[in-house]
């Protein structure tokens, strides 16, 4: 698909939300209109109805036209009487400046990162995959080996994360698109992941032969880019969906290891969700262990206050 259609496409898909917030408004619906990316609903949502129960998501289809929407919808000034959240991920992006009315956009890279930390394994383990933190020898087990292979898992995707953060500042500083379409997941065969460690399995070489259309990046601003990833919060910084599959994969190696070989796991652990879990599945079952960033309380509290 051409840069064009896919830009004609992207336009599509921002005019269908647009549409599908003006035929609310001519419905007479009142309450908080939300614009999500996409299948965000299911970590936001729980945080939306602390403060309100009268909601409406809308689907925007991606980072670019939720940003569309909000200027379709800003421009027109008879819908400013309508309460409005729109919501973005960061990604690689520079931080968006002050918008009137506001967005909320992560901190992070995406909502996936929400879930990336040892603190939210922990409430996994406790409520979902029901250790004990005081009395089962496994829970302790599975957090070190969590934080271990994390650390690993990190040091193994920097390469691959920091080629990418590139390409969107090429993208960026200049409007060329990047070439590049990323899966939800790492590429096969880039990794190798068990609980024993986790490996890389690539190099710049590889990554260049695996994306042929991709903007050139140089090895002098890959180096820097590297560099710049070794001191920061990696599980907030590097691409979320990533992170997420770090997560869901620990998850699945865990209880394969209690139901089989029982390396590190000495009693079958049970999981009503079974081993097999999508990243998407994931952010619906999880979302209430899920951190929640101050900005995001503080964005929903001002949004609710223009009702008092």
């Amino acid at each position: 698909m051409s840069y064009i259609e896919k830009l004609r496409k992207s336009r599509e898909k921002a005019q269908v939300a647009y549409t599908e917030f003006t035929l609310h408004t001519k419905k007479g619906k009142d309450g908080l209109f939300c614009f999500f990316e996409g299948n965000d609903n299911a970590y936001y949502v729980p945080r939306i109805k602390r403060f309100t129960d009268n909601y409406h998501p809308i689907n925007c289809g991606g980072r670019d036209k939720v940003l569309e929407v909000y200027r379709l919808i800003t421009i027109h000034s008879e819908y400013d009487k309508y309460k409005k959240a729109f919501f973005i991920d960061k990604d690689f992006n520079e931080p968006l400046p002050p918008h009137h009315p506001p967005i909320f956009e992560t901190p992070c890279y995406s909502i996936e990162n929400f879930y990336a930390s040892v603190d939210v394994f922990k409430e996994i383990l406790k409520n979902e995959l029901h250790l004990s933190e005081v009395s089962d020898e496994a829970f302790q087990v599975c957090i070190r080996i969590f934080t271990e292979r994390q650390q690993d898992f990190h040091q193994a995707t920097s390469l691959l994360n920091a080629w990418y953060a590139c390409l969107i500042e090429i993208r960026n500083q200049t409007g060329n698109q990047t070439g590049v379409n990323l899966e939800d997941k790492i590429p096969k065969r880039f990794i190798d992941f068990t609980l024993d460690s986790v490996v890389q399995k690539y190099d710049f070489e590889t990554i260049k032969q695996n994306f042929p259309q991709a903007l050139e990046v140089s090895e002098d601003i890959l180096n820097r880019k590297l560099d710049e990833f070794t001191n920061c919060e990696q599980h907030k910084t590097f691409r979320g969906k990533y992170e997420m599959e770090f997560v869901v994969t620990m998850i699945q190696l865990i209880l394969q290891d209690s139901s089989n070989a029982q390396k590190y796991i000495k009693d079958k652990i049970k999981f009503t969700f079974g081993e097999k879990l999508s990243n998407e599945q994931a952010i619906s079952i999880f979302s209430v262990y899920a951190e929640t960033p101050e900005t995001l309380n503080d964005y929903l509290a001002f949004l609710h206050s223009k009702d008092s």
